[in-house]
């Protein structure tokens, strides 16, 4: 008995299969071309995003391993804002516009227009921005008549993998809250907000619970991708959310830190959160964990970031990671805000870009690397900060992705936020928390919280250094004032 987690990302596709005891029996990775025809726009191709994923799930699905060890369930973790035109016999109709991609400003700001951010945030979780399902499929009718009028559904990955494996389109319920037209309060589609935005109700998919059986797969795909004729289709999560299992990052107090391209994090929270959370960027989507709901933070500028100017100034992860090791305790003489991709909640303005200062002919590729790692973790601790004025207090930080992998950056962010940081022992983390919610909709496990306390180990933990941390202050001082 094993279960498959697919992770839906944004630039590749990976599905792993694990045994019930959480072992890696079988892992697939197949790469998605992104698309910029345009400064600041952004798209995949559908198709071959779905020939990225067919490629992956049929590598997994004839592994020996997997033969030997049949999965019961498969499920999704998903890039949950990307929607794109799906005509009713599951054919794309048009690109996927990813999340930064900044077409569609003025459809956003029409919507958000219609109340108050603090009542978007009471109702949704959210203020409607761009990237939001609604605006994007409003974006299509305004640009595109003819595609938005051939439309069955507006889709993200999710749902369009569940239909293409079940025959239903079913979204989970944490990337259903990532659409204005969510409503946090009954957990379904708000009559009121969907007449109010014009949307066609036909565009949107049917709402299930996180870890939810959706049906059997299909008997086509069965064989297409050589899984047995009743494996259950599951409803997955957000992305975000099902690293936040896939790191045992479920209960109050602990963050789940994404260290990949973005640097985003989530905090599971009670109903009744703070209103005033919208003000500081936050967003509060339903969360497969006990507290049913979780903050998630989301900073395009993570390792994107990072590996751009590695690039530019020609500096290897090794030698990065030399230099970094024979630094001193306190930052570096260069300053650097790592701000260069528009946040997601913030329109885009002429003009938009990261600083650096303090540059002189004496400094080094590696000053400036460091730069940006510094304000990178520096900015992360201003957002933990932030939310403890609110009275929502971090204790422990599960980190994850590829960032994770440099202990002087990990160190460092222990040091400023004053909170011990561990890094968990699953590589795919996103995949692994995918592959638990398949096994709590099939009954393997009883709960969430019970699997990850079961499943879910840590392979290194660093305390912080509070002195080294203040030596800080300054850098902090600086980001802070914008």
């Amino acid at each position: 008995m094993s279960l498959v987690g697919i992770d839906l990302g944004t630039s590749s596709i990976k599905v792993v299969a694990y045994a019930a005891d959480g072992v890696v029996l079988a892992e697939a990775n197949r790469a998605v071309p992104g698309y910029r025809p345009e400064p600041g726009h952004w798209e995949v191709n559908v198709v071959e995003h779905r020939e990225a994923f067919r490629a992956a799930l049929a590598s997994v699905g004839a592994d020996p391993q997997v033969r030997l060890d049949p999965p019961v369930a498969v499920s999704f973790s998903s890039s949950g804002r990307e929607v794109f035109p799906v005509a009713q016999d599951g054919t794309p109709l048009g690109p996927c516009l990813m999340t930064p991609d900044i077409r569609g400003d003025d459809v956003a700001a029409e919507t958000a227009a219609r109340r108050s951010p603090e009542d978007w945030f009471r109702l949704t979780g959210h203020v409607p921005r761009r990237m939001d399902p609604v605006n994007r499929a409003l974006w299509w009718r305004k640009t595109d008549p003819g595609v938005a009028a051939n439309a069955r559904w507006f889709m993200n990955w999710h749902e369009y993998y569940s239909l293409l494996l079940s025959g239903r389109a079913v979204v989970d319920w944490s990337d259903a809250g990532t659409w204005a037209t969510y409503d946090v309060a009954t957990a379904n589609w708000s009559p009121e907000r969907i007449d109010e935005t014009g949307i066609d109700p036909r565009w949107l998919p049917e709402i299930q619970p996180n870890g939810t059986p959706i049906g059997t797969i299909l008997g086509q795909a069965a064989r297409d991708f050589d899984l047995p004729q009743d494996t259950l289709i599951v409803t997955g999560a957000y992305d975000a959310y099902a690293a936040a299992v896939g790191s045992a990052a479920v209960d109050p107090g602990f963050v789940a830190l994404a260290c990949g391209m973005w640097q985003s994090f989530t905090m599971p929270v009670l109903p009744g959160w703070p209103v005033e959370l919208v003000h500081d960027g936050m967003n509060v989507f339903p969360h497969p964990g006990p507290t049913g709901f979780g903050i998630l933070a989301t900073d395009p500028n993570g390792m994107s970031v990072i590996d751009w100017v590695r690039d530019l100034v020609h500096l290897s992860i090794p030698e990065l990671e030399a230099g970094l090791a024979a630094a001193g305790p306190g930052p570096g003489h260069v300053f650097a805000d790592a701000a260069f991709t528009p946040l997601p909640h913030v329109l885009a303005i002429p003009g938009f870009g990261g600083t650096f200062s303090g540059v002189t002919l004496a400094s080094t590729p590696l000053d400036i690397v460091r730069a940006l790692l510094e304000g990178i973790a520096c900015e992360f601790s201003l957002s933990l900060d932030r939310l403890r004025k609110r009275g929502v207090e971090a204790t422990l930080i599960r980190a994850t992705g590829g960032g994770a992998k440099n202990a002087w950056w990990l160190q460092l962010m222990a040091d400023v936020c004053g909170i011990p940081i561990e890094v968990v022992a699953q590589d795919e983390p996103g995949a692994f928390g995918a592959a638990i919610l398949a096994g709590v909709g099939a009954g393997v496990y009883g709960s969430v919280s019970s699997a990850v306390a079961q499943l879910v180990t840590v392979s290194r933990r660093f305390e912080p250094d509070r002195e080294r941390g203040a030596l800080y202050a300054g850098v902090h001082a600086r980001l802070a004032a914008g």
